[in-house]
C-alpha cells in the first residue's frame, strides 16, 4: 500500500517538481494546495501519511500556522520547505512536533532524508 502525501506550495513550478520527487519516492500524491486555509481543509479530509508544506504561501495562513491548525486533529508528520533563511521562522516551524525543516531548492536526497527523520519520529 502506497504511503499517501499532501504538497502544500504556492508555487505551481516547484509544486509540479516536489509532486515528481514524492512519486518516485513512492508515494501517492492526494493533492496539491496552494494556502493554508486549503491546506487546513485538504489534511483533514484526505488524512494522508506525511505533508510537505511551504512556509510563506498564497494566502494569509502561513505553513506554520496552518500546521499548527492541523495538530488539533491530526500528528501527520510534516516536513516544511522554505526559502526564508530566518532562525525566528525555522525556530517557530520546529515547535510543530514531527516536523522537519529545509531551505530551497531541495534535492532529492535531502527531502528523503528528511522524510524518514519524521516518520521514525512518529
Amino acid at each position: 500500500m502506497k504511503r499517501k502525501v499532501v504538497i502544500v506550495e504556492d508555487d505551481r513550478l516547484l509544486s509540479i517538481v516536489l509532486k515528481k520527487m514524492a512519486k518516485s519516492m513512492g508515494y501517492e500524491v492526494l493533492a496539491t494546495c496552494p494556502g493554508g486555509r486549503n491546506a487546513i481543509d485538504t489534511v483533514e479530509e484526505m488524512n494522508p501519511d506525511l505533508v510537505i508544506m511551504d512556509i510563506m504561501l498564497a494566502d494569509n495562513v502561513s505553513g506554520i500556522e496552518a500546521m499548527k491548525t492541523i495538530r488539533n486533529h491530526s500528528d501527520v508528520p510534516v516536513v516544511y520547505i522554505t526559502a526564508q533563511n530566518d532562525l525566528r521562522i525555522k525556530q517557530e516551524a520546529i515547535t510543530v512536533e514531527n516536523s522537519a525543516y529545509l531551505l530551497k531548492p531541495v534535492r532529492m536526497n535531502q527531502l528523503q532524508e528528511a522524510i524518514q527523520t519524521v516518520q521514525f519520529a512518529a
